[in-house]
Formats: structure tokens, sequence, C-alpha cells
């Protein structure tokens, strides 16, 4: 079987960034919401010097995507307690206008290689600390609108994630349906909605029909957690709580497959975006002894007739970035649910270098897996023409090969 044998190997694959963001402007939300939430929606302020995401007198959120990529700087300790673990000295004047500027944006993802872009927020995914319902509601309905006109600037090429209101799932129900007209390809909800609400309760039941019914993928995005990203406070936020981000969707997952959703909706399809994947193999492990010794062996009740990893692999793919203990164990984790993302533009993305990162990353990969990590699973989960970008790409092929 063909190995990738370097970077003239991934100069001839087609790739789909399964996770990208962009960076909201300042008025996205003050502008667009419902006009009698407008005084309380989120916003931006500078304080200090920087640019803040503002709500309820709270800071939710930094500026993030600036051109020049640097890590965060704390200058008092007083000010912040996350020491460096979230960026906190920037202003929108500093960040990249390809990161809100569609046509801009399209131009610096194919000058990195990248055929097509799955769109997810940036700001967006730390308001879901924003629990009242009817706010978060409109929240949610206003970055659907923005986003939707974004990606028209190309919808081949763009597909955008839509804010669904998990706090209430009637209302995520209407929004799906009203995002999925809208050209939307799948809608986000937090990573972690509570012990109390957690998602094996049958309050989402018509979330996860609906979601099946329009084959609208979900996505359990990091950060999204209904207490804060890393389940605090953005200001508390430190380094080893963005170490053990995974434990928030893997509770997620878990709360999903023992309570049988995946049984009783066998076509639902759930995505684990930026939370890598290495820690995929032991927690089927885990999953599989605990229902085969502490359940069946006990003689216990359970809502699922296969074991835990049988869903797991049906009904759930994995998004990573860097992750290379999660391409060492794609078989275990499934060749055909991993997905790759670039991240782009936050300040971690392997933009503008992605195919020398993937040239290496993809070593000794044969070429089908590469494939179905690069470009085929996203396209197939998130509806891309599975034409896109060949002719391009194949020209590139052909240059790079008679050099």
């Amino acid at each position: 079987m063909d190995m990738v044998p370097g970077l003239i190997g991934i100069g001839a694959q087609r790739i789909i960034s399964s996770d990208a963001h962009i960076i909201e402007p300042p008025d996205l939300w003050t502008s667009r919401v419902d006009r009698r939430l407008r005084d309380r929606a989120p916003r931006v302020e500078r304080i200090g010097g920087n640019d803040w995401w503002v709500y309820d007198g709270a800071r939710i959120g930094s500026v993030s995507g600036r051109r020049r990529r640097s890590g965060s700087l704390v200058m008092d300790d007083r000010d912040l307690a996350s020491r460096g673990a979230v960026l906190t000295h920037s202003v929108f004047e500093d960040v990249d206008p390809a990161a809100y500027t569609p046509s801009l944006y399209l131009e610096a993802n194919r000058a990195d290689g990248i055929a097509g872009a799955v769109i997810r927020p940036t700001q967006g995914i730390t308001n879901y600390c924003i629990t009242d319902p009817e706010m978060f509601g409109a929240i949610c309905r206003a970055y659907n609108d923005w986003i939707s006109d974004f990606c028209s600037e190309d919808p081949n090429s763009l597909k955008g994630i839509a804010m669904l209101n998990c706090y209430d799932p009637e209302d995520a129900v209407r929004e799906l349906v009203r995002a999925r007209a809208l050209g939307l390809v799948g809608g986000m909800i937090s990573c972690y909605p509570g012990s109390e609400r957690n998602y094996g309760h049958p309050c989402y039941d018509t979330l996860w029909a609906a979601a099946e019914e329009y084959r609208f993928p979900i996505s359990l995005h990091v950060l999204t957690n209904f207490n804060g990203p890393y389940g605090v406070p953005f200001a508390e936020v430190n380094y080893s709580l963005r170490v053990n981000a995974d434990h928030w969707v893997r509770m997620s997952l878990a709360d999903m497959i023992f309570a049988g959703v995946f049984e009783r909706y066998p076509d639902l399809m759930i995505e684990s975006s930026e939370h890598e994947g290495g820690w995929v193999p032991y927690f089927l492990w885990q999953m599989d002894w605990t229902w085969e010794k502490r359940i069946r062996k006990r003689q216990q009740s359970a809502a699922i007739a296969h074991p835990p990893s049988h869903y797991f692999r049906r009904n759930v793919y994995v998004s990573i970035i860097y992750d290379r203990l999660a391409i060492e164990a794609r078989e275990t984790i499934g060749v055909d649910r991993l997905m790759w993302g670039s991240d782009f533009p936050h300040e971690q993305s392997t933009q503008p270098h992605s195919r020398a990162f993937l040239s290496d990353l993809m070593q000794e990969v044969p070429s089908p897996d590469v494939a179905a990590i690069l470009f085929d699973n996203a396209a197939r989960l998130f509806g891309f023409d599975p034409r896109l970008g060949l002719e391009k790409d194949m020209m590139t092929a052909e240059r790079l090969t008679t050099r």
C-alpha cells in the first residue's frame, strides 16, 4: 500500500479543514440580537488598553486572531488569574482582516492549500456560559444569520456550523431547522451542559430526533462548557484545565452512550471538535470494561444492547489538530471517523504552513487513510462536493511531480 512520501504526497492531497473559525466583529450581537435584548448582549469593551468581550459586567472572552501570533501576557496577577493560559492582550485592530472578511478568508485558506473549511465561532464558543435561555437563543440566531452571510461568499468551500440553544431544546430544534434552511451544515451545543441536565436527559430527545431527521451533525467543541471554558469562569482558566479539556467531552459522550441516545437515534452524528483524540482508545476500553464487568456481569438493566465502543465508532467523529497519538491509534478510533482541522485563524493554527505540518504528521500513513482523514470524512459528514478542489489539486500535483 502506498505511503505518504512527505510534502509531495501531501501536495497532491485535497484537504478540508474540519475545524476552522472566524473572529466576530465587535458589534455582531449588539447590532443583531432582538432589539429589546441589545442592552444586555455581549459586547467588546476596551479595559486597560485591551479589548474584552463583556456580559453582565464580567469578562467572558478576549479578542483573538491577531496577525502576529504570540502567547498571552498577564501584566498584573490581580488582573487575570490565568497566567497566560488564555489570550489576554489584544485589540480588534490587530486582528487579521481575513478572520472576518470572506474574500480574504478564502485567499488565506487557498494559500494554505485548504480546499474547504468547516467554520465555527470564536467568542460564540465561550458565550455558552450564558445560560439565560432567552438571551442565548437570541445570541444563536444573530450569529447564525451572520455566519450564513459569511459563507455565502463561496458555499462550496465554506460551510458554517450553527450555534444552537441547548438551554432550551425546543428553541434549539426550531433554530436547527432554520439554520439548515440558511445553508448551515451542523449545530454546536455545549460540550458539557452540567450534571443535572446532562445529555442523557430525555429533555434533549426532540433535539436528537431533529438532528437525525435533518442529517445535521451536532458538534461538541472545546470551551463551550455551561459554566465557563473548561468548567470555570474565563479569568480562572489555567494550564491544568487546558491539559484536561477532554474530560468534559468524555462525560457528555459517556452520558449519551449509556443513556441509550444512539440506541434510539442510530443515525445521529456527534462530533468532538478540538479535544484532540489520543484519549479515545483508553476511553473506549474503560467504557466497554464497565459495561461488561459492572453492568452485564451484575445483570443490571442497560439502555444499550451493544458495547459502548460500538456506538462511538458508529455515531461519533473526532476532529484533531496536532495529535500524533490519534493518528497512530487511527485503527482503534476508526479511520473513517477521524478528521483534521487547521484552527485558522486562531493563534495556535497551523496556517500558513498546514501542508508542511501535515507532511510530517502523516508520515508512513497509508494514502487511503490520509485521504479519509484530510478530506473524505469531513466531506461526507458536512456535505462537501466530493469533487471539491480536484482540478486545482491535480494541477498542483502535476507541477510538483514534474519538477
